[in-house]
């Protein structure tokens, strides 16, 4: 995500900004949003930087924010347009195990560093296993507690999947999500006697 050395180069604006730290939260870890790491990276100035940020926590806080809106809300929008919550809940594994684990990763490591980054996940880990919890409501008729609590079992599965299996997500990713949907369904064989 290097920008072009060619003698015309595009501005490099504010988005270009977020999704360069993404990226480069994703490949390198938190050390990689030190001012000077990320701007010798993207080949700009810190004059550049500070076009679009006040400060470094603005950014971190933009950071944030964009990956949420770029990583959750996208994902609800599209599950929204389906009307059947068992096609709804393959959908959504479908798009969830297609999240670059890379940058869930960086963001949660991120946070455990970082305040800003800690409030704006604990945000995003809410909006995601309540909007599961609605799900579960309506295709089960749970009630609310055991819906979140189906909804929490999930995301944890989510979550633990990418740092369980890292190296191996994009594999084992959507073998797990389709045994999980298989095991809501009944499809557990009954124990031999």
């Amino acid at each position: 995500m290097r920008p072009s050395s060619g003698s015309k180069t595009k501005r490099f604006g504010k988005d270009d900004w977020l999704a360069f730290g993404l990226s480069r939260l994703a490949s390198d870890g938190p050390e990689a949003l030190k001012l000077n790491a990320l701007v010798g990276a993207a080949g700009k100035t810190i004059g550049s930087f500070y076009h679009h940020f006040e400060d470094q926590s603005e950014f971190f806080e933009a950071l944030v924010f964009h990956w949420r809106d770029t990583n959750t809300r996208p994902i609800i929008a599209a599950l929204e347009a389906v009307p059947d919550p068992a096609q709804k809940a393959d959908r959504l594994a479908d798009l969830a195990t297609r999240l670059d684990a890379a940058v869930e990763m960086g963001v949660r490591s991120f946070a455990s560093q970082n305040p800003v980054a800690a409030a704006a996940l604990a945000e995003v880990d809410a909006l995601r296993i309540d909007y599961v919890s609605g799900m579960y409501q309506q295709r089960f008729a749970l009630p609310a507690s055991e819906a979140d609590t189906l909804a929490r079992l999930e995301y944890a599965a989510f979550v633990g999947t990418q740092m369980l299996f890292r190296d191996q997500y994009a594999e084992m990713a959507p073998t797990l999500a389709a045994a999980f949907q298989k095991l809501l369904r009944g499809g557990v064989p009954a124990p031999r006697s």
